[in-house]
């Protein structure tokens, strides 16, 4: 019986991880809209701009709340991912390692884009110099270092579509799509050179784009990993448990 047990328990925190990834992925888009950050501020605005921007902080403060939970699903979409990737990668798993390392940094990523706009908002009364610094760094954790996610994106891609067994843990459509999300997202790291048009930090190619391949992505990987993990528990409950052999 304790044998039989262990493989339920890790499917059931499996699957409660991709949930937690769908519910992560749905709390996303009332989060920026509550922050006022679905249309963010412009790159080229002046430092009165953003003080004043800053000047209602209580909205900001609820909806970066709200983003900060968000993310959490966004760690649980990548331990489920990278557990299942294990099934099928081989006895050198370096395209999981280097999911999960890329998985975990763009989870600090994601928090640290949180915890600077939180951070501006949390003395409103600061220098709209020292505001609009504080939005610049937050902005570019997440849209700036578009360079790991795609590394996270072609990791598991290209392991998905490395996967040839017969019944394979993922949909080979899940690996091209998280190749294109890998060239979707890189061209946004050129913000840095833009102050306004569309590649500076709200512009469509940098902050659009990757606003909604991101969430596509993460709902898409989410999904996926529900599907396989209740799957590895159908398989699970239909396997006779085998009994411990006495010493």
């Amino acid at each position: 019986m304790w044998a039989a047990s262990v493989p339920a328990m890790n499917t059931r925190s499996q699957i409660a991880c991709a949930l937690a990834g769908l519910i992560g992925v749905l709390m996303i888009p009332p989060a920026f809209l509550i922050a006022d950050y679905f249309v963010p501020p412009d790159a080229n605005w002046t430092t009165d701009e953003f003080a004043a921007f800053y000047g209602d902080p209580d909205r900001i403060r609820a909806g970066l709340l709200i983003l900060l939970v968000a993310v959490v699903g966004w760690a649980a979409v990548v331990a489920v991912v990278s557990v299942q990737m294990l099934r099928f990668e081989g006895p050198r798993p370096v395209l999981t390692a280097l999911f999960a390392v890329t998985g975990t940094t763009t989870f600090v990523l994601l928090t640290l884009f949180a915890v600077f706009l939180t951070a501006a908002a949390f003395r409103p009364e600061r220098s709209g110099e020292s505001l609009q610094l504080l939005h610049d760094v937050g902005w570019f954790m997440a849209f700036l270092t578009a360079p790991v996610f795609s590394t996270q994106a072609l990791a598991i891609g290209a392991a998905v579509l490395g996967d040839r067994s017969a019944r394979p843990v993922y949909p080979r459509w899940l690996g091209y799509v998280c190749v294109w999300v890998a060239l979707l997202l890189l061209p946004g790291v050129v913000l840095l050179f833009f102050h306004s048009g569309p590649f500076a930090y709200h512009g469509v190619i940098s902050y659009w784009i990757p606003l909604f391949t991101f969430g596509g992505w993460m709902a898409a990987m989410a999904f996926c990993a529900l599907l396989a993990a209740q799957a590895e528990a159908r398989t699970a409950a239909a396997t006779p448990a085998v009994e411990p052999v006495p010493a």
